[in-house]
């Protein structure tokens, strides 16, 4: 692994780190929210950057999405249709949002190029 893709992925970790800490900040201080299916949203929101910059935009949005519908219907005990509805978000952002295949491959991102390049060293 290249010095400039491992210097990448420190800094997705560290902005994880950095949304995870202000949302349960934002969780201990407003009192009206109950702290346990939020913390799915936080750790949603939280993991998105990463997630997106290692695995890409489709990976990272289908972990956000359900962490973040999994505390929504946490939140409003709506778990039926809810679920239903969780799933056909998944369903239709997988269908915009997938990677191509290409021979059983998947076609690399912009961003998943980007990482494979080495800074030069002085």
């Amino acid at each position: 692994m290249g010095k400039h893709k491992r210097k990448n992925q420190a800094t997705w970790d560290g902005v994880t780190g950095g949304i995870m800490l202000i949302g349960f900040g934002l969780l201990f201080m407003v009192d009206e929210i109950d702290f346990w299916p939020w913390v799915l949203a936080v750790i949603g929101f939280a993991t998105l950057p990463s997630s997106i910059a290692r695995e890409g935009f489709w990976a990272g949005l289908q972990g956000a999405l359900w962490m973040i519908g999994l505390a929504i219907l946490f939140a409003t005990g709506a778990w039926w249709p809810g679920i239903l509805i969780l799933t056909g978000l998944s369903i239709i952002a997988g269908a915009l949002v997938r990677p191509q295949m290409i021979s059983g491959k998947r076609k690399r991102t912009v961003a998943e190029s980007d990482l494979d390049h080495e800074m030069p060293t002085d």
